[in-house]
Parts: C-alpha cells; sequence; structure tokens
C-alpha cells in the first residue's frame, strides 16, 4: 500500500476523544467510510445512536467539493433506511480531504452548544461527524479547556488504528490503575510517547503545544518542501524541529489566533488541538 492511500485511509479512521465525562458520545448524524479503490470512497451517513432513532431515515441531497479538500454532504431526516450512502470519485480532488455534513432541516445547527462562530468551528465540526470528538453531558464541548496527555495518546492510537502489547515494558510508574493504561503503553511502543527522567508519564497533566506538534509531527505522514521563516518560535529547543514542522505542512499558521501569542510551552485547548487534528488529517 503506498503512502498516499495510508493517507487517504487515515482520515476515515473513527476513533473517540476520550473527555473528562469518558461515555458522552458525538450526537446526531455522524459518518464512516471506507475505500472502494484508489479513486473512490464510500461515505456513510448513520445515527451516532441508531437504537434511538432506527424510525428516523436519513437521505442525502446534496454534495460538492470547496478546493479540492473539503467534501460537504448535505442530508435531510426522511421515513426510511436509517442510513445513506455515498460512492464518491476522488478524481479532482487532493487527498484525504474533509468532510462536513449539514442538516437542511436545520441549517443552523451546530453538534455543540458553544462552538458557534468561533475559529476552531469547521475543525470541531468535521472531528464530531467523523464521531472523533465527544461533548460535554450540558452539549457543550468547552473548546477553551485544555486537553491531558492522556486523552491525546487516545486520540492519535485511535487515529492511527495502533496495535500491541499493553506489557509495561518502559516501567512508567505511574500509570496502573489509569483509565489510559493500555493506550499509553501502546502509544509508548510506537515511539508517540516518552515518560519523564524520573519514570513517569504524567497522564492527566495538560499537554502543550510543543508537545502536540512534537506527537503530531511523529504520527503522521507529511510531504512538503517549504522552509518558512516564523519570528516568534523558539529556535533552539528540544521541541523545535517539530514546531517549526507543523507551520510548514500547514498544520499550524500565522493566521491562526493562537500565533498572536505564541507560547510552544503553553497548554494547548481542546479548539487547537481539534484544529491541528482535522488539518492532520486532511493533509499529504
Amino acid at each position: 500500500m503506498n503512502i498516499k492511500t495510508i493517507c487517504v485511509s487515515i482520515i476515515f479512521i473513527l476513533l473517540v476523544m476520550i473527555v473528562s465525562v469518558q461515555n458522552v458520545n458525538a450526537h446526531g448524524v455522524v459518518f464512516e467510510t471506507r475505500q472502494i479503490d484508489e479513486n473512490k470512497i464510500r461515505v456513510t451517513l448513520k445515527w451516532s445512536d441508531e437504537e434511538k432513532n432506527k424510525d428516523k431515515g436519513i437521505a442525502i441531497t446534496h454534495y460538492f467539493l470547496v478546493n479540492g479538500k473539503t467534501l460537504n454532504i448535505g442530508y435531510e431526516t426522511v421515513e426510511g433506511a436509517s442510513r445513506a450512502h455515498l460512492d464518491y470519485d476522488l478524481t479532482g480532488a487532493v487527498p484525504p480531504i474533509r468532510i462536513i455534513l449539514s442538516n437542511i432541516n436545520d441549517a443552523d445547527w451546530v453538534p455543540f452548544s458553544d462552538i458557534r462562530g468561533i475559529e476552531a468551528q469547521e475543525y470541531i465540526t468535521h472531528l464530531h461527524d467523523a464521531g472523533i470528538v465527544n461533548g460535554m453531558p450540558d452539549g457543550s464541548f468547552k473548546p477553551e479547556s485544555s486537553i491531558t496527555r492522556a486523552e491525546f495518546m487516545v486520540l492519535l492510537v485511535k487515529a492511527l488504528n495502533l496495535q500491541g502489547t499493553t506489557e509495561n515494558t518502559s516501567g512508567f510508574t505511574d500509570i496502573d490503575g489509569h483509565w489510559a493504561r493500555d493506550i499509553i503503553i501502546v502509544a509508548s511502543k510506537h515511539g508517540l510517547i516518552s515518560g519523564y527522567e524520573d519514570g513517569t508519564v504524567r497522564p492527566d497533566r495538560p499537554i502543550t503545544l510543543a508537545e502536540a506538534c512534537s506527537v503530531v509531527a511523529r504520527a503522521f505522514e507529511f510531504k512538503t518542501t517549504k522552509n518558512g521563516i516564523y519570528s516568534k518560535l523558539n529556535p533552539d529547543k528540544w521541541y523545535s524541529k517539530s514546531v517549526k514542522k507543523m507551520f510548514d505542512v500547514g498544520i499550524l499558521t500565522v493566521n491562526d489566533s493562537l500565533y498572536k501569542n505564541f507560547d510552544e510551552e503553553a497548554a494547548i485547548t481542546r479548539a487547537n488541538c481539534s484544529m491541528m487534528v482535522s488539518r492532520a488529517l486532511s493533509t499529504y
């Protein structure tokens, strides 16, 4: 399998982003996909809770591609089958692509109550529609809240469909009994995370922007010839090359609000995490 096919496939892997309340799932209509051949994908729309919505049908009304990267799919709720699918020809697209769903019955609908109009709305919506991110019991997303190192590892391990043994051969001292223990071990064995000098992982510590950049840089295959100059980046830190790479490949840009007061060592927000992961999943 070539790298293009692998990258096309990555965006369509369903995963669960663990949040503080871990049994709260994406809601409404979500999508899943599978590769039909190198140039065609099948996008299936379904209810996130099919049992609850078994009497509600879904019909695809329209679809269009924007800038070769974002496939917008409109749907409506009807009587009939609770699933609908679209076989989409990738000719003319620049895969991997981002998929956004829109409900024509409620054009103003957003998946979470506190993301309307914010910078990361499209990215959070994309990850919700892919069944990737969860919300809070009150219907919010808490975009400005931080995300822990453990939560970020769950996101990347599921995104890359990583497998492996869960024997703690690295000898991490602070993960026994932790809800993300097995995920952390798998992430470690695939080189996504390493412990501190004292043998700890500190799974509940908020992950910093520098750490997130370092993980994403290792987790995804990117092709780029850009070699930009970014005045706000620290040039001589352990994370400098990874952070610069995120700008060179477009996972971060100087137009993002986080660049205004740029601090690699500050905790990354859930909104900016969603922006980075959504872009990574649709960047070749």
